[in-house]
């Protein structure tokens, strides 16, 4: 009758310690759990509209049109003025291949002027992508070393150099393609092969040059 009692005593200590390391590893992972939510709500907030919200990329969007849209205006305002002087050298300014080839310049400022704005947005897509990756960096952090202060941290760090950033000033090359004025020009599918004709033999009559390019 003794050694049944301490047979059962000393199972009741087996299972009482089986559930004492069962409660204790629960514990632990209740633990280790808490940390990562607690990590991971911070890196949430770091990473949140507060600092990379529509503002922020909208900023950014703006900042690269306010740069590359004034230089590309510029270079419009230039071509145009070299244009008309040399519609004007040609004597074809108040003519309707003059029309034409005002048309060609500004359909290539709008094609040019898109190119800028499609380029803006590729920029902002790409820092939306930059700033992503950095807070899945953050989370990988976080649950490699289950230490959320050290991943808020860095978090931190990571946003601060993000907010830094800006779009690259570079100056804009010529966005314009150069029109030849004259005798086998852009003017000449207005004017017709023959008028063009007459129109260099005049002009050159007059000791004009009838071919001009303009650099557009």
């Amino acid at each position: 009758m003794g050694g049944k009692g301490k047979s059962g005593a000393s199972n009741n200590q087996a299972v009482q310690l089986q559930m004492q390391q069962a409660q204790d590893a629960q514990d632990k992972e209740n633990a280790r759990q808490a940390r990562l939510n607690q990590g991971k709500t911070a890196i949430d907030d770091i990473f949140g509209n507060a600092n990379f919200g529509d503002e922020f990329y909208n900023k950014y969007h703006d900042a690269t049109l306010n740069y590359s849209l004034p230089q590309l205006q510029s270079q419009f305002a230039d071509v145009k003025r070299t244009t008309e002087a040399d519609l004007t050298r040609a004597g074809l300014l108040r003519s309707g291949a003059a029309g034409y080839v005002q048309g060609k310049l500004t359909e290539q400022q709008g094609v040019n002027e898109a190119a800028l704005r499609t380029k803006a947005d590729t920029d902002t897509a790409a820092l939306r992508n930059s700033i992503a990756a950095q807070q899945q960096q953050a989370y990988n952090q976080l649950y490699a070393t289950e230490d959320p202060t050290v991943a808020a941290n860095t978090a931190a760090n990571s946003v601060a150099n993000a907010q830094l950033q800006q779009p690259v000033a570079t100056a804009l090359g010529d966005m314009f393609k150069p029109l030849a004025i004259g005798l086998g020009s852009a003017v000449t599918p207005v004017l017709g092969q023959s008028e063009a004709n007459r129109q260099l033999a005049a002009n050159s009559g007059r000791g004009q040059g009838s071919q001009t390019t303009t650099q557009t």
